[in-house]
């Protein structure tokens, strides 16, 4: 008898049986998939929806900085030195970037723009978000936005953005001081690391722009754009936080000097500082050539940058703060008041100038070729006669004079609120051992004596040690802030560590090199009486009693004048040095008396403005 299980009918019931049993179990594991589904669902859309939801917005939206309006700058009577204007840039969206090659040409066409520099501007795209539209051409005036807003069928890619740009209207008048505004470097994005500063902002490059730049600038406010899944801006959303504007900066120069100054100054290359002599506030400083900080408010190129950095005349060096020059006879009241200190004259001692003396077996001349006669100290001071200060020189010794030269703020920094401030050079034996491994030679004691040798000093220190002299007392720093100070927050200044009566006797020599007779006549003024130094910095040694102007200007000696007026109530102390200018007082003594002329005619008038007080910025 055969067995069952091999019959067909019984081989198709197990097929059939164990097809349902196969199908139940596809049918359960289908049901936990759609059970599993289910809950991953109801997970994700009830109980994480807001979480999702975030993270949804957050992939497709991005942050984007709202640029700040940078703070105004006013001079001391709220007159206006630098402001904000309306600019108009022309954008590419880079999702619109459609067949540009086809395009260029024309878009360059009628951008009026180099094709090469349009070409190198959309190459610049790989190293922006995607979201980010493409700087086409910036600063373009009204007439270029009408023409390209009239034909929307034609330029449709192209957007207009509106900023606010920098503008100077004073133009080169004040460029050393106020400075400008550059694209952030790398090495300035540490040093600017906690104040939001990125990639392509703008931050004060020189000036007052680049030390006050983080309170000018303000802080950046963020908006909120759409882009899509390849991180192309879609559109807007709004703004998150709004930008806070920089505060305004109320500067201490008067606007009229220091207009005036540039004007004195003319083609002429040099640096002059004026400080208000009560509180030592800066009043006027310029450093000429300038330049125009315009320029750097639009795209500027490289052939204008290496044009103004390879210029023989460094029209961007700030030489009232940076340069570095020979004293010439102004140090003369230096040698003056150390001799006095030390005893070694007392205002009778005379000397007999013949037009030169031989010291240590070698002959220096005075720069009156026939000479003074016999001299003391206060027509030494005077004439400016060389041959007394050569021997007061050579009594003193150099330590002696380096100690009061250090005394009078020389041989190191004023403290000026001014980036790249330079300390100068009072030389003396320890320098010089230091230097060159050499000792000093008594020889050379001679040459600083009258301003000359290894010693350098910046204008602004001149003016410093003139307000020293002035009033007898040990300065504030010079400050181009201008800063509402209470009686005591200044502080009492304390005084010069020296006898006044020895102060009154420079005092009384430097009146009267100006006002009887001496080298600095061509200051005088006939209602206030002006205190003041001539210096002539010798360039080469065969400028020595010539006529400068028989001599190319190239080797002309510099020209120093450096004072203060009223003599015995002081205002102002200053100090002008004008570069190849001539003997004495030739130059720089005319352009102190403009622009002090400039001070007291003009002084009550702008006093009746009220002083700008720091505040946010309004619209440019």
């Amino acid at each position: 008898m055969s067995d069952y299980r091999t019959r067909k009918d019984y081989r198709d019931y197990y097929q059939e049986i164990q097809l349902g049993r196969r199908i139940r179990i596809v049918w359960s594991a289908f049901a936990v998939v759609f059970v599993v589904y289910a809950a991953h669902f109801w997970l994700l859309q009830i109980v994480r929806s807001a979480e999702y939801r975030e993270l949804a917005d957050n992939n497709r939206m991005r942050s984007v900085p709202v640029q700040p309006l940078r703070g105004m700058i006013y001079d001391r009577f709220g007159r206006l030195m630098v402001e904000n204007r309306v600019s108009f840039n022309v954008l590419l969206n880079q999702d619109q970037l459609i067949q540009e090659e086809m395009l260029l040409s024309t878009w360059a066409r009628s951008l009026e723009m180099d094709r090469a520099v349009l070409k190198a501007r959309l190459g610049s795209r790989g190293r922006r978000r995607a979201f980010e539209p493409i700087l086409l051409k910036e600063d373009v005036d009204l007439a270029e936005v009408a023409y390209l807003e009239a034909r929307p069928e034609e330029f449709d890619r192209f957007t207009i953005e509106v900023e606010a740009k920098r503008r100077y209207p004073l133009g080169t008048v004040a460029a050393h001081l106020l400075g400008y505004l550059g694209e952030v470097s790398e090495v300035e994005l540490e040093r600017h690391a906690e104040a939001g500063v990125g990639l392509g902002d703008l931050v004060g490059k020189a000036g007052v722009e680049r030390i006050f730049d983080t309170l000018l600038r303000g802080r950046k406010g963020l908006r909120r754009v759409l882009v899509n899944s390849r991180g192309r801006l879609i559109g807007e959303v709004g703004l998150d936080e709004e930008p806070v504007p920089g505060s305004d900066l109320t500067m201490s120069v008067n606007l009229d000097m220091q207009r005036e100054l540039a004007l004195a100054f003319g083609e002429e290359v040099g640096a002059a500082v004026f400080l208000d002599a009560r509180s030592g506030e800066v009043l006027a400083i310029d450093s000429r050539p300038g330049y125009d900080p315009n320029e750097f408010s639009t795209h500027f190129s490289r052939e204008r940058w290496v044009a103004l950095t390879e210029d023989p005349r460094h029209p961007l060096q700030n030489r009232a703060v940076q340069s570095k020059y020979s004293p010439g006879s102004t140090f003369k009241v230096v040698l003056a008041l150390a001799a006095l200190q030390e005893k070694v004259i007392t205002p009778k001692t005379t000397f007999h100038c013949a037009g030169s003396v031989v010291i240590y077996g070698r002959r220096f001349s005075c720069h009156k070729a026939g000479g003074h006669g016999r001299v003391n100290l206060h027509k030494a001071l005077v004439k400016s006669c060389n041959v007394y200060f050569y021997q007061v020189g050579k009594e003193l010794g150099i330590e002696n004079i380096a100690k009061y030269a250090r005394l009078l703020g020389l041989g190191t920094r004023t403290g000026i609120d001014l980036p790249q401030e330079e300390a100068g050079l009072v030389p003396d034996t320890a320098w010089k051992k230091r230097v060159t491994g050499e000792r000093w030679y008594p020889g050379e004691t001679i040459s600083v004596a009258i301003g000359q040798g290894a010693l350098q000093i910046t204008p602004v220190q001149m003016a410093h040690m003139m307000l020293r002299f002035a009033t007898g007392k040990v300065p504030s720093p010079p400050r181009v802030q201008l800063q509402e100070l209470t009686g005591s927050e200044t502080g009492e200044q304390r005084s010069l560590a020296v006898e006044k009566k020895n102060l009154d006797l420079i005092r009384a020599g430097l009146r009267d090199a100006v006002n009887n007779g001496g080298t600095g006549w061509r200051a005088r003024m006939p209602d206030v009486e002006v205190c003041g130094k001539t210096g002539t910095a010798q360039v080469v040694a065969k400028s020595a009693g010539v006529d400068s102007s028989k001599l190319k200007k190239s080797i002309r000696d510099h020209s120093w004048f450096a004072g203060w007026a009223p003599c015995a109530e002081p205002e102002v102390a200053f100090a002008v040095f004008v570069e190849h200018g001539g003997h004495g007082g030739e130059s720089a003594a005319p352009i102190a008396r403009r622009v002090l002329e400039t001070y007291f005619n003009d002084e009550e008038a702008p006093r009746d403005v009220q002083l700008v007080q720091s505040q946010g910025s309004t619209a440019p």
